[in-house]
């Protein structure tokens, strides 16, 4: 016993590389045939490194397979077999399963706040979030996968680290990484959608920065086929026409322009839907918030035609776009509705010239959802609910 336990101190040592099999036993007996190290005691064990969590984390690359006792790994700060496997470290907790690091979402970043995104993990129940990596001081988020941070600096990079946990203990750390986005951009500048390069202007109507310009973004398809979930932004053009979605912008059926995310009527409306990064598609309470800015006698409450002149300040001035008699039309607010029409559900395409429709993105039932209408013929603005697979046009609304 004392010639093997020599031997392999000097194997230690030396760092000799022997390929054979090795038996520490108390009888002289062969190691087992499928063990390189067979330790054979009826009375003693195999005493591992132990490490402390920190030490544990700052192993450099370790292998998988790597096993170590950690001091205080387990529940409640105390000990656990610990093993490195497919790039991190699990605990060793019998009855338990340990959920795995989450993997990242897709952040959403304005120039002041990121919405950061991870993805579920099995076993986990819930979810830690934080500033600095580290675990003891996380916000525990229970189950959900997502928090927006407010208050950041605009063009400014960030890194923020979660963690999985359950009654097993907690999984490795993810990091998340997003930039805020630039500073640059003040209301009533035009700016560039970077998917298309499209340029859009904006405008400032009380505290909302609006687009100037109907939403034009995706590939067009045939008026008589419906938009589909699926990795293509997919819109139509009044009469099957590209030459009217230069002018008019894109129509789009409810779940498109959402870009399949489901109803809201917050202010923000928190929907990006199928707008630029750093904008999103209005709620139903922000519509409202620009019509009583425009018009204080507007009821938001009620369907129907509101208010005495909110459509007109929102209409393109003139008969270039608008068909006769354009009623009412000053576009005082700059807001510069044009008349792109609507697809209905059967394929075939109306009002063009004559009425626009806006989508918002707040549903009144499964099926429908409200929306905005502005016609020639008259100088107010119209809140319907009507069934989301008609085509209209959208606007977004900045974020910040």
């Amino acid at each position: 016993m004392k010639k093997i336990i020599t031997f392999l101190a000097m194997f230690l040592i030396s760092g000799i590389s022997i390929i054979a099999q090795v038996s520490i036993s108390v009888d002289s007996t062969q190691p087992d045939q499928s063990a390189m190290l067979d330790v054979k005691s009826t009375s003693k064990g195999l005493l591992l490194p132990r490490v402390t969590h920190v030490r544990v984390d700052s192993i450099m690359n370790p292998a998988n397979g790597l096993l170590l006792y950690c001091t205080d790994c387990g529940n409640a700060g105390g000990g656990a077999l610990v093993m490195f496997i497919s790039g991190a470290w699990c605990i060793f907790n019998p009855g338990c399963l340990l959920p795995r690091p989450p993997s990242s979402g897709i952040h959403v970043p304005t120039s002041i706040h990121i919405t950061w995104n991870w993805n579920p993990v099995s076993y986990a129940t819930g979810y830690k979030w934080n500033t600095t990596n580290n675990y003891a001081t996380a916000t525990n988020l229970a189950g959900v996968t997502t928090i927006t941070e407010t208050g950041l600096t605009c063009n400014t990079p960030y890194t923020r680290y979660v963690w999985a946990y359950s009654a097993c203990g907690n999984s490795a750390v993810t990091t998340l990484n997003q930039s805020t986005l630039s500073c640059s951009f003040i209301c009533g500048q035009a700016f560039t959608d970077t998917r298309d390069g499209k340029t859009y202007n904006t405008v400032l109507i009380g505290s909302q920065c609006w687009m100037k310009e109907n939403l034009n973004i995706g590939t067009r398809i045939s008026g008589s086929i419906n938009q589909k979930n699926n990795d293509t932004i997919e819109k139509y053009c009044n009469n099957d026409l590209d030459a009217n979605c230069a002018v008019y912008g894109g129509l789009y059926q409810w779940d498109e322009l959402m870009n399949y995310s489901l109803a809201s009527n917050s202010n923000p409306s928190g929907r990006q839907g199928i707008c630029p990064v750093g904008w999103h598609v209005p709620s139903d309470v922000e519509w409202c918030q620009m019509e009583t800015y425009l018009d204080a006698s507007i009821n938001c409450a009620t369907t129907g035609w509101k208010g005495t002149n909110a459509g007109g300040k929102m209409k393109e001035v003139g008969t270039s776009h608008w068909a006769n008699p354009n009623t009412g039309a000053t576009n005082s607010s700059g807001f510069m509705c044009l008349p792109g029409g609507y697809r209905l559900p059967s394929g075939g395409f109306e009002t063009l010239a004559t009425g626009a429709d806006f989508w918002t993105t707040s549903g009144s039932s499964s099926s429908n959802s409200w929306y905005r209408t502005l016609a020639n013929n008259s100088a107010l603005v119209y809140r319907n609910f009507g069934e989301k697979t008609y085509a209209f046009s959208g606007r977004c609304i900045n974020d910040q």
